[in-house]
């Protein structure tokens, strides 16, 4: 198991990112999924190696992986559902990379601009309403039934968006979302 020095002590990376993958997947997250989708995805997430995160350099490489990942774990969520998988994935990364031991010793700050906004049906309202607003028309209808075709439309607006009105990377944009 892999340790980083904290003073006098060792924090073990891996339980890190046991914590966050608990933290970041519950029922609420997975909601309406059939009944083993949490552990499935909790697994998933405390078995992907972080390391490979470590040399990506731009957004096409990093997309790339992270469609590759959403694909794995589609496979073995009992709903197939793309939508799921991503958000759980998209969940995790913020985590994972605001968390300074696992950013740190895989450097994953770099990957901030390249992180997705979280799309649930809260965040995914508020970018229709805004959308809307200037005259774009994007595809939603719910997590469950969302695509890459779709979701990438959105997360393009989500960046501009991000950008334009609230000087932010896109992932930052649930911050402002969030219950408000």
């Amino acid at each position: 198991m892999v340790e980083i020095a904290t003073g006098d002590n060792m924090v073990p990376l891996a339980l890190m990112q046991n914590r966050i993958a608990n933290i970041s997947i519950s029922p609420s997250t997975l909601r309406g999924q059939p009944k083993g989708s949490v552990k499935i995805a909790i697994d998933f997430l405390q078995n992907m190696n972080l390391q490979e995160l470590t040399n990506i350099k731009s957004e096409v490489e990093f997309i790339s992986w992270l469609d590759s990942k959403t694909h794995s774990l589609m496979e073995l969520l009992p709903s197939k559902s793309w939508g799921m998988a991503r958000k759980s994935l998209n969940i995790f990364l913020f985590q994972v990379v605001h968390d300074i031991f696992l950013s740190d010793k895989n450097n994953l700050r770099n990957l901030i601009p390249y992180l997705e906004l979280t799309l649930d049906n809260p965040n995914a309202k508020k970018l229709m309403n805004k959308a809307k607003e200037e005259g774009i028309k994007l595809n939603w209808s719910n997590i469950n039934n969302l695509q890459r075709e779709n979701s990438d439309s959105i997360q393009i607006f989500a960046r501009k968006l991000a950008k334009e009105q609230y000087t932010c990377d896109r992932c930052y944009l649930d911050l402002y979302f969030w219950r408000v």
